[in-house]
């Protein structure tokens, strides 16, 4: 379980470096599989089998996004555009 949340930490963490789309867009869409991931964590921590395998499967949606976002935006100042634009973006699970 822990394991999990480092790895889907470790993911995100990676994704703020990149983006695909505008960035707002990619922003917006990390944002939302950041929350899912809490969603699910928090879920997954009550012993949710169900949840542990959906996270699963959300880590490997994030790694293909991830890879298209590094090829989409390679220079360090676009990355920094990126991460200013998750930090907006960050915080706003519905």
């Amino acid at each position: 379980m822990k394991n999990l949340f480092i790895i889907g930490t470790t993911l995100i963490s990676m994704f703020f470096l990149a983006s695909c789309g505008s960035i707002q867009s990619d922003a917006k869409k990390l944002a939302e599989y950041e929350c899912k991931l809490k969603e699910l964590m928090q879920k997954s921590m009550t012993g949710d089998q169900e949840a542990q395998e959906e996270m699963e499967k959300l880590g490997k949606e994030i790694a293909e996004f991830g890879e298209e976002l590094e090829e989409k935006y390679p220079t360090d100042a676009e990355k920094e555009e990126v991460r200013k634009a998750v930090a907006e973006e960050s915080g706003k699970c519905e």
